[in-house]
């Protein structure tokens, strides 16, 4: 049974919410309450790695990673226009032995409930009165707040306050095979995106993104990339999400905060989102329980600019002129420099 208020009410149970969650608890704030439409455990459209950095971030909030099966793969390949262009051994990149995040967001979300942490699953919000601090739910229930956190994704309620704009969309479909371990990004599949073909302990995971546009039909995109690999898969259990490209708003109203992919933090080039949404998340709880909301904007500021550099080089990167020469000249030359860029800037540094 829900009280009739608390002190935070958070809206999502993903890595954003829990990590305020875990944050707020650990400086002394207990009145919380999470509210996730789902109930665990859950599947959630993602690739399945995880960077050592947001390895480190999951620890210092008190999950360790190795705990969920994540390991390296070290056979990593690039491609383009389905050629192999290069081989880099592997060192900061994780996956765990089903390839997608559901093993990780169930043993998070486990955390929070062994902290004591308050979370209603299956009910979703139906409205929000911000004159009143006061959201309905799903289930009837009408609740008050102090403060409300907004961690559920590019689409969910929260959304509506945001300024809508460019988002990327990504595909997967996940299924046994005896295809060899290794992981292999796939450029030349869509027109600013890549594809990948994962593959580890006797299950692929393959995938695509693109930044979304309405009139492409992504399903026979999707056909023709297997095609292209040579893979027969029932598709039926293709997976889609929508990813931000634009970083919005962090607060609003004065106590009502957007953390994670709901205030765009996920790079816009590699898609890369869980370091920045478990950062946003503990930033916004040390925001709440230290009265000083310019500790959270000043972090969202910084993901901004840094989204901005990236936005610019994913229109420059995907010109189809400089993916030619890159993957014809650039990387048959510099390989082993192309291979450093790979493991220090798009990996290390997420």
């Amino acid at each position: 049974m829900l009280k009739s208020k608390y002190k935070v009410i958070i809206i999502g149970a993903g890595p954003a919410g829990l990590a305020a969650a875990l944050k707020l608890k650990k400086l002394g704030i207990s009145d919380i309450l999470v509210v996730e439409r789902f109930t665990f455990p859950r599947y959630k459209c993602c690739a399945g790695y995880v960077t050592a950095k947001t390895g480190d971030e999951y620890k210092k909030l008190g999950l360790d990673i190795e705990e969920c099966n994540y390991s390296l793969i070290k056979d990593f390949n690039i491609f383009y226009k389905n050629k192999n262009r290069l081989n880099i051994v592997n060192k900061f990149l994780y996956t765990n032995r089903t390839i997608d995040r559901v093993e990780l967001d169930n043993a998070f979300f486990g955390l929070a409930k062994s902290n004591g942490i308050e979370v209603a699953e299956g009910v979703k919000i139906t409205a929000h009165s911000p004159e009143n601090n006061a959201v309905k739910f799903s289930d009837g229930a009408t609740v008050a707040y102090d403060y409300l956190i907004f961690a559920d994704g590019t689409t969910g309620f929260g959304s509506r306050y945001q300024k809508s704009g460019k988002r990327n969309i990504a595909l997967q479909l996940v299924f046994e095979s005896d295809i060899p371990e290794s992981i292999q990004i796939h450029f030349g599949v869509t027109r600013r995106g890549y594809g990948w073909v994962s593959s580890y302990n006797g299950i692929t995971n393959v995938g695509l993104t693109d930044v979304y546009g309405k009139r492409t039909d992504y399903n026979r995109v999707f056909e023709g990339f297997l095609k292209q690999l040579n893979i027969s898969a029932d598709i039926s259990g293709l997976k889609g999400a929508f990813t931000p490209m634009t970083v919005g708003k962090p607060v609003i109203f004065g106590n009502v905060f957007f953390v994670g992919d709901a205030v765009g933090a996920c790079d816009p080039m590699t898609l890369s989102g869980l370091r920045y949404g478990l950062k946003s998340g503990e930033l916004c709880a040390e925001a709440i329980a230290l009265g000083n909301l310019k500790i959270y904007k000043k972090y969202v500021k910084g993901l901004k600019n840094r989204f901005a550099f990236m936005w610019v080089m994913q229109s420059v990167f995907y010109f189809a002129p400089v993916l030619c020469f890159g993957f014809n000249v650039f990387c048959r030359l510099f390989g082993k420099t192309v291979a450093k860029i790979f493991n220090n800037f798009f990996v290390n540094k997420k």
